[in-house]
């Protein structure tokens, strides 16, 4: 049989659970795509572009399995968390594919049930305007998240052995993935698109200004229940035992984000406390299914580059 370099067989390819879970969302996401209200004109328009990306993943993937450089190694393993904010922007498109109501009023109701906290800080912020300075504290903790996922990710790939930073992603992917599906079928608008009066960003200094306009240039009415930012940053914590003594740094900062999503009012007190239960949940669940997942193809080959660490654990 031909060969490629390094010894895979010629015409063949890696296709790790991960890669599977991104090809399986795409498909999975199509399926939604097509039976939901959009008009027939995007539903075709939505699927072609899903399987022309299903087609040019694969391609993709096919062409970097012989390349041994690590920076094409460093682009196989991260390609999934770059994609990440494409398919959130599409969410956006589907979000009343199904229901024409949002979740906004009965979170809020519950909010009150639960102490009306988040309506109170709301309340003060209005008649009590905080100080420039807390405002950027907050918002310095909500754009955390923003940093947290690249440097847990970056930590894991250096630092620790393969088949832990492959778990990590593939928790992540899953708890994004989840979160989008959700996003779908429990639409809620979030406090800044459905109370009037919230809309605008708290003013605080440069850090606040580049939180809203990251929010502003990617956040749509629908994406808020559960929050995928505290799910997410659940899974984050995989990375905590190899940060060494700045772990403690991102356990406060952590903990701000928590706070710094209603403080900014971003997200009601039933979202944060959803994203947990989900992250969570997913933190457990997502190791199990990766060692499960059905949908893999793997061969005997010559270990390159980092992969020498880890002879298993995909």
């Amino acid at each position: 049989m031909r060969t490629r370099p390094g010894g895979v067989p010629e015409g063949s390819f890696q296709i790790t659970p991960l890669d599977s879970l991104v090809l399986c969302y795409q498909v999975v996401l199509s399926g939604v795509i097509l039976f939901s209200k959009l008009g027939e004109d995007d539903k075709f328009r939505l699927v072609a572009e899903h399987l022309c990306f299903l087609a040019g993943l694969l391609a993709l993937l096919w062409a970097l399995e012989p390349l041994a450089h690590p920076i094409f190694r460093f682009f196989r393993e991260m390609y999934p968390l770059i994609l990440m904010l494409f398919f959130y922007k599409e969410i956006g498109l589907l979000i009343h594919g199904y229901f024409d109501w949002s979740l906004d009023d009965w979170l809020l109701s519950k909010d009150y049930q639960l102490g009306h906290v988040a309506l109170s800080v709301w309340h003060l912020q209005q008649f009590h305007p905080p100080s420039r300075l807390l405002n950027e504290i907050f918002s310095l903790g909500y754009g955390f998240y923003l940093v947290l996922i690249p440097l847990a990710a970056l930590t894991l790939y250096w630092r620790a052995p393969l088949n832990v930073f492959r778990t990590f992603l593939f928790s992540l992917c899953f708890t994004y993935y989840l979160c989008y599906l959700l996003f779908i079928f429990l639409p809620a608008e979030s406090p800044r698109f459905y109370i009037p009066g919230l809309r605008e960003s708290l003013e605080g200094y440069w850090i606040s200004e580049w939180v809203h306009w990251a929010v502003e240039g990617n956040a749509f009415p629908g994406g808020s229940f559960p929050s995928s930012h505290i799910a997410a940053a659940v899974i984050c914590m995989r990375s905590f035992p190899y940060l060494g003594r700045w772990r403690y740094l991102a356990v406060f900062f952590t903990l701000l984000l928590f706070l710094g999503t209603i403080y900014g009012r971003y997200h009601y007190s039933v979202d944060v406390m959803a994203g947990l239960v989900v992250g969570l949940v997913c933190y457990v669940l997502a190791p199990w299914l990766q060692k499960h997942w059905p949908l893999v193809l793997n061969w005997e080959q010559e270990p390159y580059g980092r992969i020498q660490k880890t002879a298993h654990g995909s």
